[in-house]
Parts: C-alpha cells; sequence; structure tokens
C-alpha cells in the first residue's frame, strides 16, 4: 500500500482553507467564546477544514508558488473569515449595548462584573441579556447559520484568489453596525419607555412633596419596575432576535458576493 502524495498546490489549498476557517472559528459567536477550550477550537478548524478542503475547487494555474505571494493570499483569507465573523458577531453585540440602555435607566450602571468575551467589566444586566442572547441564537441555529455561511463561501469565492475589497463591502458592514443599534433600541424600549414616565412622575412628587426622599425610594422602584418590565418583554425577543439572524444571513450572502472574483 502506497504512501498518498500531496502535491504543493493541494497543500497550500488546504493552508488558505484553513485560515478562512480559523478566523470564523475564533471570532464568531458561540464558537469563538473563551469558555470552548482552544484544543477543542483547534479540533473543531482542522475537522471542517479535512471535510471542505476536498470539496473545494482551487486554479492552482493562478496560485502564485512565491512566498510573497501566498503570504498575500494568506491575508485576503485571515480578512474575509474576519469580515465573515464580524457580521454574527453584531447580532450578538446588540445584548452589550441594549444592556448598557437598560443599566442606565434602571440605575445600574455601577453594578459592573467581568466579562469572559471581552476581558472587561460589563453591566450585570448586559451579561444577563447576553446571556438570553446566546440561547436564543441556539435555538434558531444561528450556529450553523455561520457554518453554512462559510461553506458557501468557499463555492462563491474559492481560495487562492486575492479578495478585492469593494465600496459595497464596507457599505454592508455599515448596515449592519446601524442594525445593531436598531435592534438594541427595540429590546430596551419598553423599560426605558415606562421607566421615563416612573422618572417623570417622581420629579412631580419632589416639587410636590419636598421633604420626600425621592432618590431613596426611587432607587430601588426603579430597579424592580424595570426587572419586571424586561421579563414581561422576553415574549418579543426570539422574534427580534431571529429576524436580525435572518437579516445577517442575508447579509453575509451579499458579503460573500463581494468577494466573488
Amino acid at each position: 500500500m502506497g504512501v498518498p502524495i500531496i502535491n504543493a498546490d493541494e497543500f497550500a489549498a488546504f493552508v488558505l482553507v484553513l485560515l478562512r476557517l480559523s478566523m470564523v472559528i475564533a471570532f464568531a459567536p458561540v464558537l469563538g467564546s473563551d469558555n470552548i477550550l482552544t484544543e477543542a477550537k483547534v479540533a473543531l478548524a482542522l475537522t471542517l477544514t479535512f471535510v471542505i478542503s476536498p470539496l473545494v475547487s482551487v486554479d492552482a494555474s493562478q496560485m502564485p508558488m512565491t512566498w510573497f505571494g501566498f503570504a498575500w493570499l494568506a491575508i485576503s483569507e485571515l480578512l474575509m473569515g474576519l469580515a465573515l465573523a464580524f457580521m454574527v458577531r453584531l447580532v450578538m453585540e446588540t445584548a452589550n449595548l441594549a444592556g448598557e440602555y437598560l443599566s442606565f435607566q434602571m440605575s445600574m450602571t455601577m453594578v459592573n462584573l467581568m466579562d469572559p468575551q471581552s476581558g472587561g467589566q460589563v453591566p450585570v444586566i448586559s451579561r444577563l441579556v447576553y446571556i438570553v442572547f446566546i440561547l436564543i441564537f441556539l435555538y434558531a441555529n444561528g450556529h450553523l447559520v455561520v457554518i453554512k455561511a462559510l461553506v458557501d463561501s468557499f463555492s462563491v469565492a474559492p481560495p487562492g484568489l486575492m479578495v478585492l475589497w469593494r465600496p459595497e463591502t464596507f457599505s454592508e458592514v455599515l448596515s449592519a453596525v446601524g442594525r445593531m443599534y436598531v435592534l438594541a433600541v427595540k429590546i430596551a424600549a419598553p423599560v426605558v419607555a415606562i421607566l421615563f414616565c416612573a422618572k417623570v412622575s417622581f420629579g412631580i412628587v419632589a416639587k410636590a412633596v419636598p421633604q420626600m426622599q425621592v432618590l431613596f425610594v426611587g432607587m430601588p422602584l426603579f430597579i424592580m419596575v424595570g426587572l419586571a418590565i424586561m421579563g414581561f418583554s422576553l415574549d418579543f425577543w426570539p422574534r427580534l432576535v431571529g429576524e436580525a439572524i435572518f437579516e445577517a444571513q442575508e447579509a453575509l450572502k451579499r458579503l460573500i458576493g463581494f468577494f466573488a472574483p
């Protein structure tokens, strides 16, 4: 039984596929979580590469075999994988943004904890919203959407070709950032509206009864009312996050199309 021989073109294609996969797995939501062992991420990247690489059509005649040319192709693959992961990660970053809005309105901006994703301090409400988003993301098969978009990218923009960053690419990314802010406002809108009315009411009471300690009475009330309204509005979150995941899927298709040669 002979030993299988892998030529330089096949090995180069394997490396380029691995680079694009690695960037997505390292930065995509859930897949790139710090709670997942690095060894598990490496094993997943290698497994997907072994499965996808034989199915990818690579034109070896257009692939430069010099170190400088291959380095440019490697950078191109890294940037493409980073762009794909960034588009999906914006959906999950909405949780932190919405949590900031909610914490500010509920007077809980000083109640922080360590975020293992960013390594910094985030409000506890942001962490709570992020956990709910993760559960909805997994229930909606968002992780499968990421893998499917990644597999489709190899058929539209095969490795071995330099990716040309078009102006439409940056416009699509800016549109995704805009949708992130809109979704965060939709998530926080019920709590913000109710607490705004409550604060206006307490302002009137403070003017009418100056002896009343509105600050000490209002702060725990704002927290209780905010948590209650947030609990009641949880029924609408799956629909909003599902729509955001669908929009992210469509945005990924357009983004991959921009990378086509």
